[in-house]
């Protein structure tokens, strides 16, 4: 790890990137009939596809996909055939920014989630280092603050955000002590 990083590359994984494994997928991103009717109100392939794993990424991890994320293969593939498309069709997804904006502000609506703010941070700060106080382990102080965000129904900001309150809360601890 480098220095201003407290969680291993596999832990962020973890914490951060969609399921891999098929028993994950399914349970995860299998869509219900409400889902699936929303999802078919976009005209072009490209864009149910988008829109729907938009959803499946707000969902499970959490985050919102990043504009040049591909999602994994095999989640892709699922995803796909659940809506009768071929998967190829994300890759002509977003061509417009202003779509992926207006997707992703109808999902907030619909899954009734909002945005990581400022004012967010002492609460998320608070649950940190009550956690460091127990552990020195950077998974479970960043794992705590991840639980708290999707119990909210909060959308997961950039790991390194995370991570960086994570290391101030465990350095306030340590002083402590």
């Amino acid at each position: 790890m480098k220095k201003h990083e407290i969680l291993s590359p596999q832990s962020r994984a973890t914490l951060f990137d969609p399921p891999s494994d098929v028993a994950s997928i399914v349970r995860h991103y299998t869509f219900s009939m409400e889902d699936l009717a929303l999802i078919r109100q976009r005209r072009r392939d490209a864009n149910r596809l988008g829109f729907a794993v938009h959803l499946a990424y707000l969902r499970y991890p959490g985050r919102v996909l990043s504009p040049s994320e591909m999602p994994p293969k095999d989640m892709l593939a699922f995803i796909a055939h659940q809506l009768q498309v071929n998967p190829s069709a994300f890759l002509d997804y977003g061509q417009r920014e202003a779509t992926r904006w207006e997707h992703l502000n109808e999902l907030y609506a619909y899954l009734g989630l909002r945005p990581f703010r400022h004012d967010d941070e002492p609460t998320i700060t608070r649950i940190a280092r009550e956690e460091a106080i127990g552990t020195d382990r950077g998974d479970a102080i960043v794992g705590a603050m991840v639980s708290y965000l999707r119990e909210n129904l909060v959308v997961l900001p950039a790991a390194t955000e995370l991570e960086r309150i994570a290391l101030t809360a465990r350095a306030q601890v340590r002083k402590r002590d």
